[in-house]
């Protein structure tokens, strides 16, 4: 069977995958894994004192994936927990983890900013509508397809 795709779509596909490559390039030149790049990014975004499912929330990570290098973060001195409400406990980082954070994450996220600063407010505007116009639309036809069987 063979399937033609939209040659947009394909593009389209191309360049994410291709975006997708690029994360995974940058998180082994820093000596990380993807998912410990991930919510290194995200405690750095989202602060000291965030949870696991702040996190997840956030990168759109599997639960299961975050506690898993959540619990490595910690095991190799990078974060460490304190209580928060309930069963929920707030990740810090631990010194060596700023530091880390400092030198491996943050050069990378100010690189990231400064493509966008060079990128004009149409442009910002235009990205994030199409970006969220084809999610909703995609999201759509699955639900169909879903609510026909």
């Amino acid at each position: 069977m063979r399937f033609e795709k939209h040659p947009v779509l394909q593009e389209f596909d191309r360049l994410n995958n291709a975006i997708d490559e690029f994360y995974h390039e940058i998180a082994a030149m820093q000596g990380l894994s993807d998912s410990a790049y991930a919510i290194l990014q995200a405690i750095l975004v989202l602060g000291n004192g965030c949870t696991q499912t702040e996190i997840y929330k956030y990168t759109f990570s599997n639960k299961q994936t975050v506690n898993s290098s959540v619990k490595k973060l910690n095991q190799d001195g990078l974060i460490e927990f304190q209580a928060g409400v309930g069963r929920e406990l707030k990740i810090y980082l631990t010194a060596k983890g700023d530091t880390l954070v400092r030198e491996k994450i943050l050069p990378i996220e100010q690189a990231e900013n400064e493509v966008f600063e060079e990128m004009t407010d149409n442009e910002h505007q235009e990205i994030l509508r199409l970006m969220e116009k084809y999610l909703i639309l995609f999201r759509n036809k699955i639900e169909t397809l879903q609510g026909g069987q």
